[in-house]
């Protein structure tokens, strides 16, 4: 039965989990989005004798200090190297010495540390078979772990405390230390203080999964510390946590990672979210993601070479030493990808009878021109007819029952026509490709069943059955994807004219229809909210409500608006009142009491009219050249032609501190007022006036003289000139008083 197209599709990615499907070589991003693994990526030319340089024989060092410094160690050399954080200058760090007689001299320096809790550069000083600490700002060297008595020099020795021959070294956040002691094959423990933890190895020893470690890395997973040890005898990866107990995965089973694919791994680094080992039989550096278990992501793009050691910068780039004298190479973290991932589902059912599978379509971005999308479906009414995936063949869907969105391999679609007949189950797949700097983005899987097709829109005979199958129905579906975006925008034309949904960039072309103006310094949400009170506001316009609004929209000023005709008492003479008892019954007495007596203080309280209101009286106030005579329809308006459609605007000085802020106000005043009124703009200065403006702080600064008023100034009248003297003390004729 075909439906109405509005309510016969279902989406496949559910709250951003992707329910019923399987997916290798992709991740999970915190949209729900799905894209290819992210690698490190190397963007630049890798010098020539990188490409015959021998395998290292044994692990170098590199450590990031806090200033942007890199320091990494050159165990030939018997030396560190320094890169300045300033001015990527190299130079060796002179103030540690190589290998000489003295006791402190280096001999095959491999692993190097600078810890967070304290700025000084630990170094696996591996050919005296000890730790050596030197002072990060001065270089001068102030501990040594493992050495034995200066009498009999320094050798290899198993003893507590002591190394043979370590290699790598690095620190948690609570600051203990951790050393593989590659010569005594066991991994050592130091407490922030340098003190020994035997307690640790015991319990590693304990569970039996080491036999040559040779790398470690250390990392905070959920809270939780994790250590990384890499085993160059079982050619895998384990996971410890900071007391040396193996981490397990959900069966109770030790984690280990790496098995079949390292060959000769050397270098180890370790993010809260990925582990990177090198291997030198590939000559590459391998992704493991803790998100799948420790699944393997894929290969660094852009580095092929030898790797002695790997370290993370802090600042989002892993950084790569070969174990020549070269300085270490530099790859941006999750800016490459793998370059092939996949997405299947299980069996997926929509109603309980067969329906008329569709069309399935991807809702994706790409980043990069190299990124490949390509659909598959099969349907069947047998839940059991699952087709194969097999992720490690150069086709994962090779199985006959996957039918493509295209027979070319390489045909880029989103949009998949299904088709066919009426089936209970749908299994829908996906082919991410790439070119290792691009990926495609999919956020969403939509399948159409049952759908109501253009054929309806032709005669009656185009829908009896053809030999040629379902060829119209694909023909007609293949125009209807030409306009499907068309149609869908038509039919959501409504958010178009929702201030909350509309997208950002049509809020200037709603606000038109509004005639609304949108500053550009307001923020989408205010520009939401003013767009959403338009109506509202056009409501106010005109009225002393809007024009403040209007002012302080646009102009950004708290104005006080006045209209001086609700306040116009005209002077009136009294009169005088009827006369009345008191209220014990008595006469009251026989002076004159009078009414109205409030509107006859002349100049306080009421003022004259500019004319007679009822114009010239013959006899009584007809004045000859001086009186005009009006019509019975403008009787009373003399009372009010002086301050009617007149109105005042009031705005403190401080809230124009900026030049254009007068201008804009008197735009926005031009703009909102009724078209017959006229105002009068009133710039209230600061001073002090008792019982009008004085609120010391917030309407009148205490300050000198009033300045003097200017001829066109209304209000109150400021002569100029000097006060003439006083007599008394400090008068002086002619400097500080004068006679006049």
């Amino acid at each position: 039965m075909e439906g109405d197209n509005r309510t016969n599709f279902s989406y496949l990615n559910r709250d951003g989990e992707w329910p019923g499907f399987h997916r290798s070589g992709l991740e999970l991003l915190s949209d729900g989005a799905l894209r290819l693994h992210s690698v490190p990526l190397f963007d630049g030319d890798l010098p020539d004798e990188l490409h015959d340089a021998p395998d290292p024989s044994g692990p170098a060092g590199i450590a990031a200090a806090p200033d942007g410094s890199i320091f990494y160690s050159d165990p030939a050399g018997n030396r560190i190297i320094r890169i300045d954080g300033c001015d990527g200058s190299t130079d060796v760090v002179r103030c540690i010495a190589r290998e000489t007689g003295s006791p402190v001299g280096l001999k095959t320096p491999r692993g190097l540390l600078i810890p967070k809790y304290r700025p000084s550069l630990f170094v696996a000083d591996s050919g005296n078979s000890r730790i050596q600490v030197f002072d990060l700002d001065t270089f001068q060297l102030v501990d040594v772990w493992g050495q034995t008595d200066k009498a009999h020099g320094v050798s290899p020795n198993a003893g507590p405390g002591r190394f043979d021959t370590p290699w790598a070294l690095d620190a948690d956040d609570k600051g203990a230390i951790y050393v593989v002691d590659w010569g005594n094959a066991r991994v050592r423990k130091f407490n922030r203080a340098g003190t020994l933890v035997p307690s640790f190895w015991d319990t590693m020893k304990q569970a039996g999964l080491l036999e040559k470690p040779s790398g470690i890395s250390v990392a905070s997973k959920a809270g939780h510390t994790r250590l990384y040890v890499l085993d160059e005898s079982k050619l895998c990866i384990f996971v410890f946590d900071q007391d040396g107990n193996p981490v397990s995965d959900s069966g109770g089973n030790p984690i280990n990672f790496g098995t079949g694919l390292l060959s000769k791994p050397m270098g180890l680094a370790a993010s809260d979210d990925a582990v990177y080992v090198g291997d030198n039989q590939r000559r590459r550096i391998l992704v493991f993601k803790h998100e799948d278990d420790y699944g393997f992501a894929g290969e660094a793009v852009g580095y092929q070479g030898p790797i002695a050691a790997l370290a993370l910068d802090g600042k989002g780039h892993l950084l790569v030493h070969s174990g020549l004298d070269v300085a270490p190479f530099s790859l941006a973290i999750d800016e490459g990808f793998q370059n092939k991932g996949a997405l299947w589902s299980g069996p997926i059912r929509v109603r309980e009878l067969p329906v008329r599978w569709h069309r399935l379509q991807a809702l994706m971005s790409r980043t990069g021109s190299g990124a490949r999308l390509r659909l598959f479906v099969h349907t069947a009414d047998d839940q059991t007819d699952q087709p194969v995936v097999n992720f490690a063949a150069d086709d994962p869907f090779a199985d006959l029952r996957w039918r493509p969105a295209s027979s070319e391999p390489f045909t880029n679609l989103d949009d998949l026509y299904i088709g066919g007949d009426a089936a209970t189950y749908v299994w829908v797949g996906a082919l991410f490709l790439s070119d290792g700097v691009s990926t495609a983005v999919l956020s969403q899987l939509r399948v159409e069943f049952d759908h109501e097709t253009y054929l309806k829109h032709l005669p009656a005979i185009y829908g009896e059955p053809s030999p040629c199958g379902d060829f119209l129905t694909r023909f007609l579906s293949l125009f209807e994807t030409f306009f499907d975006g068309t149609e869908q925008t038509i039919a959501e034309i409504a958010r178009f004219f929702d201030p909350a949904v509309i997208p950002s960039e049509f809020l200037s072309w709603l606000a038109g229809w509004l005639a609304l103006e949108l500053d550009e310094d307001w923020d989408e949400a205010r520009k939401r909210e003013l767009i959403a009170e338009a109506f509202q506001i056009y409501g106010r316009r005109g009225t002393a409500r809007g024009l403040r609004e209007a002012l302080r929209l646009y102009a950004g000023v708290d104005a006080i608006i006045e209209e001086p005709i609700r306040y116009a008492q005209w002077w009136a003479l009294p009169r005088e009142s009827a006369s009345c008892e008191c209220s014990d019954g008595s006469q009251a007495s026989n002076e004159p009491r009078w009414e109205g007596t409030e509107n006859s203080i002349l100049g306080v309280s009421t003022s004259l009219a500019g004319a007679e209101p009822q114009g010239a009286v013959v006899g009584s106030t007809a004045i000859l050249d001086q009186s005009h005579l009006i019509g019975s329809e403008e009787y009373g308006s003399p009372l009010f032609v002086d301050l009617a459609d007149r109105f005042t605007v009031q705005i403190y000085r401080g809230q124009l501190s900026c030049p254009e802020t007068l201008a804009r106000v008197h735009d926005v005043i031009r703009r909102e007022k009724p078209a017959h009124t006229d105002y009068h703009l009133c710039v209230i200065e600061p001073r002090l006036r008792a019982g009008y403006q004085a609120r010391v702080g917030i309407d009148t600064v205490v300050s000198g003289p009033p300045l003097p008023s200017a001829l066109d100034e209304a209000s109150e009248i400021v002569l100029g000139g000097q006060p003439a003297g006083r007599a008394g003390s400090g008068n002086m004729i002619g400097i500080t008083a004068r006679v006049g």
